[in-house]
């Protein structure tokens, strides 16, 4: 039996230290699913005692102005 594997995803992680704080960008963490990059997440940056904390999936993000990586090759469109 061939059991596949999830792909993995990253997550960007965003966090407020107490309510009325800005919600700011901490990091990322690598996960298969969302349930994962929570736990993921809450162990990595548990240097602060956050108020709140949230994961997105990378791919779900919507850019409205995307800047051109550094590396990015003539017609690249990723």
């Amino acid at each position: 039996m061939i059991i596949e594997k999830e792909r993995r995803s990253t997550f960007d992680v965003f966090a407020r230290i107490k309510r009325g704080d800005h919600l700011m960008y901490i990091g990322t963490v690598e996960a298969e699913n969302k349930e994962l990059a929570k736990i993921y997440a809450s162990f990595t940056y548990d240097e602060e005692d956050w108020s709140e904390m949230v994961v997105v999936d990378r791919d779900q993000l919507v850019w409205v102005r995307k800047p051109d990586g550094l590396f990015a090759e003539k017609g690249d469109e990723s």
